[in-house]
């Protein structure tokens, strides 16, 4: 759900309170979702904000990105090098048709390799900022991992929590993951999740620098830079409503 605070009356108390959002993110009662975007005007552009589904704030969200970019297109409002910002850094949007739209993260990314104690077992993963923290795990089936009972572990050892991944290589260019959000539990795909298993795959696995990463939601090509300090990832996105909140 995003929301663009320029386009609101002066009365509306901006941004919502996490309770309001976590009321709005309620499939039954509220609207409905898994993060609230809020793009507002800042002193060198549009600046935005992202909230998980519980109203904790998250740094990053790559597939409010391109939620953002293809808003902005309909707005007659992106450029050619169109860039916003906000917590997880400068990202440059380009739009070629609501099935290809880019985004990329212009910041440099990290990763290291981290054994965790996980369901009384010694688990291997990779922990990855991307402008946002991931934990990422190696499985040789991805659909058949107890994902939840895993992550609710695994977040502990990090005070900010963290989102968790399951990832299986299917094939030498091609990767498929299960994503954990902090915040929103489960989810069907994850931008900077789907970035955060290219570098793992590439740095940590011997695979390319472009990697197509398969999630139950859909599929994100992701291209790497030489330097390590920039992410690139495109695909879809539609929008699905327009509406008014009255509270």
């Amino acid at each position: 759900m995003l929301l663009d605070a320029r386009r609101q009356q002066d009365n509306v108390k901006l941004p919502p309170l996490p309770a309001t959002i976590s009321r709005w993110a309620d499939r039954h009662t509220g609207v409905g979702f898994d993060q609230f975007i809020y793009l507002a005007a800042g002193a060198n552009g549009l600046h935005y904000r992202f909230y998980n589904a519980d109203g904790t704030e998250a740094q990053q969200c790559g597939n409010g990105q391109r939620a953002i970019a293809l808003y902005l297109h309909s707005q007659k409002e992106l450029s050619k090098n169109t860039t916003v910002y906000g917590a997880g850094g400068s990202v440059k949007l380009a739009f070629k048709d609501p099935d290809h739209i880019t985004v990329t993260i212009n910041q440099p990314y990290k990763w290291q390799p981290q054994k965790l104690s996980v369901l009384g077992e010694k688990l291997t993963g990779y922990f990855v900022d991307v402008g946002n923290p991931h934990w990422l795990y190696l499985s040789e089936d991805v659909s058949q991992e107890a994902l939840a009972e895993k992550a609710a572990e695994i977040t502990t050892n990090f005070a900010a929590g963290t989102n968790v991944e399951a990832l299986q290589v299917d094939n030498e260019g091609c990767l498929s993951i299960r994503i954990f959000e902090r915040g929103a539990g489960e989810t069907l795909a994850c931008g900077s999740g789907a970035c955060a298993a290219a570098v793992v795959a590439h740095h940590e696995l011997g695979m390319g620098k472009e990697i197509a990463v398969n999630m139950p939601g859909g599929c994100l090509h992701v291209a790497l830079s030489e330097g390590c300090d920039t992410i690139s990832f495109t695909g879809p996105a539609r929008r699905v409503y327009q509406g008014i909140i009255y509270e």
